[in-house]
């Protein structure tokens, strides 16, 4: 009862989105230095902590972001916070916290992630108003708005490409369409076409082989888990996993070549992305708790959001914890200066 209250509070918050258009304006940073750190997105807190990996010291609550953020993004000395009810991306430096001016995205948008495609280019999906919105941090402004299916979620990069997963839900019925991800041209900014896969795709990954891996959730009663991987050099479906369960994150271990599959509140269901074997069990799952937000390092470990903990767990590749990090309030999407 308590996952499906979860999920109805989490659809109308999404639903509802396209009500707050507000600028944000930061509140007074505390100065946090670390020269290796994971960035804790606190859902409920609406704050970032930060963890630093040398020393394993937390640092709670380091800024304010906006209504609703829903991913941070890393990149070169600054930290992306995409706020999807205030409809805009805050901007921090990663060492000293200072703020800069937000970049808007307009109203009824509701971004959910963002991929870079340059330094100053990015593209982020808008799952209320169907589209990926091609964005410039130089110029602070949008600067292509290109149609995506509907419930554009996740984003990922790949062979020059955007590629943006569409959910196809229905808030109307409470049901799926067909689920497909839109590909878009990455140095144009134009649409490509659309490819269909399973029932409710929400985020994608990208192997070490460099083919993308879909995680579709299936409707959470009666179709379930599947990975869609799509060849990027073709732009089909060529291959498929059926995991179960109702995964909704994806992150891919370059170094074990492993997918981990993150399930609220159930921790991960794993499988190997070149032979497509099951490695969590039959009933199993990895960890076994936690699941609300995800992170694989470069060297193969996996950290996990607890958002009833309000926790962050290190675990290496055969699940013996390494680490756990009291953090923000309702932790779930992270990200890392080792990216």
């Amino acid at each position: 009862m308590k996952r499906f209250t979860q999920i109805v509070v989490i659809l109308t918050l999404i639903c509802f989105a396209f009500f707050a258009c507000k600028e944000d304006a930061p509140t007074k940073p505390k100065t946090s230095l670390t020269a290796t750190a994971l960035y804790v997105l606190n859902a409920i807190g609406v704050s970032i902590s930060q963890v630093d990996l040398e020393t394993n010291a937390v640092t709670n609550d380091i800024v304010t972001l906006g209504t609703w953020p829903n991913q941070l993004v890393y990149r070169k000395g600054k930290v992306y916070a995409i706020n999807s009810g205030s409809n805009n991306i805050m901007i921090f430096n990663s060492d000293t916290w200072a703020p800069e001016a937000p970049l808007a995205l307009g109203a009824g948008n509701n971004p959910m992630n963002m991929v870079f495609y340059t330094d100053n280019i990015a593209y982020v999906a808008c799952s209320v108003s169907n589209k990926v919105l091609q964005v410039n941090f130089s110029t602070k402004t949008v600067t292509k708005t290109i149609d995506a299916g509907v419930g554009a979620t996740g984003i990922a990069y790949a062979n020059n490409k955007i590629y943006t997963a569409n959910t196809a839900f229905n808030g109307g019925n409470y049901t799926y369409g067909q689920g497909t991800v839109t590909v878009v041209n990455a140095q144009t900014g134009v649409k490509i076409e659309d490819i269909n896969v399973f029932t409710n795709p929400q985020d994608i990954a990208v192997a070490p082989d460099g083919k993308l891996h879909v995680i579709c959730t299936g409707d959470y009663f009666s179709q379930f888990g599947k990975v869609a991987i799509i060849d990027p050099a073709s732009d089909t479906m060529v291959d498929s996993v059926i995991v179960g369960g109702t995964p909704g994150i994806i992150r891919i271990s370059s170094v074990d070549k492993l997918g981990y599959l993150a399930v609220w509140g159930m921790g991960c269901l794993v499988y190997k992305t070149d032979t497509k074997e099951i490695t969590h069990g039959e009933d199993g799952y990895f960890l076994g708790k936690g699941g609300s937000g995800l992170y694989v390092d470069p060297l193969g470990n996996v950290f996990v959001s607890v958002w009833e903990d309000d926790q962050v767990i290190k675990v290496d590749k055969d699940g013996t914890v390494l680490n756990t990090y009291n953090v923000g309030d309702s932790p779930s999407n992270l990200t890392s200066k080792l990216e």
